[in-house]
């Protein structure tokens, strides 16, 4: 079925519409247009073994990450070919107009983030001048910085990694969570490790892996972690910024805002 979704509301992947491909590869849209000018839009994908044929989207940039499983891609990028292994928490980029696949999966699960790239008119005025692009990173390579409520985020694409209007990230949410805040860029969010529960919107729904929601600019909202290992929060967000600019009801920056 296809789930309607709004701003804050949580959603997982067994609720979306399935789409399955000649070659194997589960296709699932969780968060999609809608009435949205160039939108973010987020894909879970699955592929039990085997390979793909080249995919590509030529208005946006695309960011994958590995939730499970073990495979490798070939990105076919300004005529030039580049292959990659990638596991449990490796991270990609794809600049809008470059081609890539999966080859060689075992059981992989991904989730696909699309970005609006230029020349869309909003993405142009969004985007940044980058460094050379790094296709592949992978979670725990990069140092952790701090965030609100002793709350830590690792950077894994960004302008500094060649990302043109997005920045993607993993937050690491203790017990007890963040406290009600906002943000101006707009933002999607997935679990990747752990749950919990998000409050918005006036009430309170249950997070647990591959759980997504979408923060729209200045939704106040709040993740609650009771348990004792850290909630791991995939986000990726627009403009290309700081996971730790945010800030609280009253306007307030919270602690550790750069921005």
């Amino acid at each position: 079925m296809l789930v309607v979704m709004s701003a804050g509301q949580v959603v997982n992947p067994v609720d979306c519409q399935l789409t399955t491909t000649e070659s194997g590869l589960q296709i699932r849209e969780m968060i999609h247009p809608n009435d949205y000018a160039e939108p973010l839009i987020l894909r879970h994908l699955k592929l039990e073994i085997g390979s793909t044929p080249y995919m590509n989207s030529s208005d946006n940039d695309e960011l994958l990450y590995i939730l499970d499983g073990d495979c490798s891609i070939e990105i076919s990028q300004g005529g030039e070919l580049s292959n990659y292994s990638l596991a449990t928490g490796s991270a990609v980029q794809v600049l809008g107009g470059s081609q890539w696949r999966f080859m060689s999966a075992d059981n992989v699960s991904a989730l696909s983030f699309l970005v609006p790239a230029p020349p869309g008119p909003w993405a142009q005025a969004l985007a940044k001048p980058t460094q050379p692009v790094v296709n592949v990173t992978k979670l725990g390579a990069q140092v952790a910085e701090s965030a609100t409520s002793d709350r830590q985020f690792e950077v894994l694409f960004n302008a500094e990694r060649g990302s043109r209007g997005a920045t993607m990230f993993v937050g690491f949410i203790p017990t007890s969570g963040a406290p009600e805040h906002y943000h101006i860029y707009d933002e999607i969010c997935v679990i990747v490790r752990g749950s919990g529960a998000v409050h918005t919107l006036g009430i309170k729904q249950e997070l647990g892996v591959g759980s997504a929601f979408h923060v729209a600019p200045r939704l106040l909202h709040a993740i609650e972690n009771p348990n004792p290992d850290d909630l791991w929060l995939l986000g990726v967000f627009r403009p290309e910024g700081s996971a730790a600019a945010a800030y609280y009801p009253d306007g307030r920056p919270a602690p550790n805002n750069e921005d």
